[in-house]
């Protein structure tokens, strides 16, 4: 019973979706019955690597969803980041001063998003949408809709590399989120994001600098994407614009169903990490039971319709709550 609570004070704290802990525990439970590799060490390292594009995202994802902003352009900087690399392997660039420009790259196209919200007062769903829509045809134009071979042997270290026994993409998750997790807990700074999203007016006569704020988030949200379309890269040695498809629902369903609120001023990175296990789990439930792969996209179109609902229902409960107590 004492655990139990004390878990419940944790997630109440942390805003993890309890729902949502308990669901990839059941499921979690039933997987390992019905599938006996399902357990092994084979089958949770491609558990692992199979989400872990959406889970790097998903990160950066959290601080805009919190701030009470959306960006659906980190699916097209994904193909991007990967094209651009291959543009600079081509021109014989050696690979850390390439991965540091297509970072650089990612990073600009982030930098250009948060200025078209702040500087033009642009709703980050029409500003990113814009912005998707342009990289999309850049990618083409590029890559003339031909795939990009151009990567040496040794950037598949990246991708299949090992440190302390796990995967490199992996490893790089742990430490971003752990980073992350630790940062919007105990840093000033970061913890700004609670109050931007919660109310933006009373945080910038507070003296917080919103649109500064603002910039850096939307900045760091097309870097950690950019991070992924290496990831993608590295594991296909090959760059595509078909990098990425749909990959932005599944990022925005993990925040979401990890306890974010459409309103903004909520969520945790730990409440995110729990959200992409349970989503990574149902995602392999699908490939050991050999289901159509768009299966996947309809369950989480639904997942994410059941987070916008509960949030919305549970918004007017505490509004009826509050009204009640006032009288």
């Amino acid at each position: 019973m004492k655990i139990f609570k004390g878990f419940w004070k944790f997630a109440q704290t942390n805003d993890v979706n309890i729902g949502v802990v308990v669901s990839a525990v059941i499921l979690f439970v039933v997987m390992s019955i019905m599938f006996a590799n399902f357990l092994t060490l084979v089958n949770m390292e491609v558990l692992g690597m199979g989400f872990i594009q959406e889970a790097i995202m998903a990160l950066g994802m959290t601080l805009v969803i919190i701030s009470h902003g959306i960006d659906i352009s980190i699916s097209a900087i994904l193909p991007f980041s990967a094209i651009i690399l291959a543009v600079l392997f081509e021109a014989k660039l050696g690979m850390v001063p390439a991965i540091l420009l297509t970072l650089l790259a990612a990073g600009l196209i982030g930098f250009c998003n948060g200025t078209m919200i702040n500087q033009f007062r642009v709703h980050p769903l029409i500003a990113t949408l814009a912005t998707w829509t342009t990289l999309k045809g850049i990618n083409m134009v590029i890559t003339r809709g031909a795939t990009l071979y151009s990567f040496p042997p040794e950037f598949s270290y990246i991708s299949q590399g090992r440190v302390l026994g796990l995967p490199v993409p992996i490893v790089v998750f742990v430490v971003l989120a752990v980073t992350m997790g630790y940062l919007l807990k105990n840093h000033r700074y970061f913890q700004q994001v609670y109050f931007i999203g919660g109310n933006p007016r009373a945080a910038r006569l507070s003296g917080i600098q919103v649109e500064s704020f603002l910039l850096s988030i939307y900045t760091l949200n097309a870097v950690l994407a950019g991070v992924a379309g290496i990831i993608t890269a590295s594991q296909y040695i090959t760059a595509s614009v078909g990098f990425g498809q749909n990959m932005e629902l599944r990022v925005i369903t993990a925040v979401f169903i990890g306890g974010a609120s459409t309103a903004g001023g909520k969520g945790s990175i730990i409440g995110t990490v729990t959200a992409v296990f349970f989503l990574a789990v149902i995602s392999n439930a699908f490939v050991l039971a050999g289901a159509p792969a768009y299966w996947q996209d309809i369950v989480s179109g639904i997942m994410l319709l059941g987070a916008i609902y509960l949030d919305g229902y549970f918004k007017l409960k505490r509004k009826s709550s509050a009204s009640e107590c006032n009288r």
